[in-house]
């Protein structure tokens, strides 16, 4: 019988599996380490040699407010795996993305930018994906995703975060079927042939590579009068449409306080009486799957010993010339800019992002309280952040600025 040519067999092979996966309707595995116990479910040290490694976990991964996995290097092989909920990827998840997200905490002395990575195997052959980003201890959390694809025209997948590379073989074909028959996903705190390399794992998920279609801002008013605190939360640029057969998102919050509600077009309010640090999460569904997450964490105080609300009529003409003359005179070496500044009404920050981050702004009053505080996700490049100040009396502020770990900050005057 004459044998097929290969790139036949291959299309045979595509089609197939692609009727597989369409009639399979697998749940995609995830593994974000959050359970109160049992935290690493079905992960384990690989059998030996190869499994000296120390297992912790923490909290909270900035990115998502979350607990997380802490791998710590031993002697020998330092692997940590799972063998039961990543298994056939290519046959169960073809074209979706294998995310997760990464810190270096310890290097051991290497010294160099690191790439994050991990391994996929199926007894035969293994494969590992490393991403194209640098990070050095403490540099913060980033999240990767790695395409579950096949090779085409002889080259392994890749994407912008980063490149497949076959460690086993140089045959395409073997990755191809290494990407369907998947028995282990692996990661590895071993960086140097010392012993002090800690890295975080955290979010571990097979999800549709696409990222949010919507981002969302966090406005919290804290009350006086009350004690209370009021979170606004509001969608940006929101998808409201559906076509037949393919619903638009939907929106699920989690406020933090053991609370939840769905989100409701074009503002939805919440209002905690306890004080206390809150993160507020808000997940997008499409249909039955979540497809991402984003949070904001803010810390509500209570006012101390408030009977009267005393309205201040003007800062002393003094203290408000000596501050304009401090404004002007170190505007050069400012981290960030008020404009304007005084202010009646409201102001704006600029800010120029290099990447798409959180950035959060608080307004401070004389006695230290936090009267205001907003969170957004904002994309790369030239942003501005506007704070609404019209129910603030008249007086002397600070402006405290929170972006990539970094906290600036800068004195406001609100003039009536």
């Amino acid at each position: 019988m004459k044998t097929l040519p290969i790139i036949f067999k291959k299309s045979i092979l595509l089609m197939l599996f692609a009727f597989l996966g369409n009639t399979s309707n697998a749940q995609a595995p995830c593994s974000d380490f959050n359970a109160t116990t049992n935290s690493g479910g079905n992960w384990a040290p690989s059998p030996a040699p190869n499994g000296n490694v120390s297992v912790n976990f923490g909290s909270a991964n900035t990115l998502d407010g979350s607990q997380y996995l802490i791998l710590g290097d031993q002697s020998g092989g330092s692997w940590y795996q799972n063998s039961t909920d990543f298994r056939d990827l290519g046959k169960r998840f073809l074209g979706q993305c294998l995310f997760f997200d990464f810190y270096l905490k310890n290097d051991s002395g290497f010294g160099q930018p690191y790439h994050p990575f991990i391994t996929i195997s199926n007894g035969t052959h293994n494969a590992t994906f490393t991403a194209n980003i640098t990070v050095t201890p403490g540099s913060g959390w980033v999240r990767i995703k790695a395409p579950i694809q096949l090779s085409s025209g002889g080259v392994l997948p890749s994407n912008s975060d980063g490149s497949w590379v076959l460690n086993t073989s140089t045959n395409p074909a073997d990755f191809d079927n290494m990407m369907m028959t998947s028995t282990t996903l692996a990661i590895t705190p071993d960086i140097t042939n010392t012993q002090q390399e800690i890295v975080y794992f955290d979010n571990i998920c097979v999800k549709p590579c696409s990222d949010c279609t919507a981002d969302f801002t966090l406005d919290t008013s804290f009350s006086t009068l009350n004690n209370s605190a009021t979170a606004n939360l509001t969608l940006i640029n929101p998808i409201l449409y559906s076509t037949p057969g393919n619903p638009g998102p939907t929106y699920s919050i989690d406020w933090g306080d053991g609370s939840s509600s769905s989100f409701i077009y074009p503002t939805t309010l919440h209002t905690y009486s306890t004080p206390g640090t809150y993160t507020v999460c808000v997940t997008e569904n499409q249909g039955k799957f979540s497809k991402c997450k984003r949070c904001f964490t803010f810390c509500y105080t209570p006012s101390k010993n408030i009977s009267n609300t005393v309205k201040v009529k003007s800062p002393m003409p003094e203290v408000e010339a000596i501050i304009k003359a401090e404004l002007q005179a170190d505007n050069e070496q400012k981290e960030f800019l008020i404009v304007p500044n005084p202010a009646i009404s409201h102001i704006e920050i600029p800010t120029t992002l290099n990447e798409k981050q959180t950035v959060s702004v608080r307004l401070i009053d004389s006695s230290g309280k936090v009267v205001l505080e907003k969170s957004e996700n904002l994309g790369k490049g030239r942003q501005n952040i506007k704070l609404n100040i019209e129910r603030m009396n008249q007086g002397v502020y600070i402006v405290e600025l929170k972006s990539n770990g970094k906290t600036s900050s800068q004195k406001l005057i609100i003039s009536k």
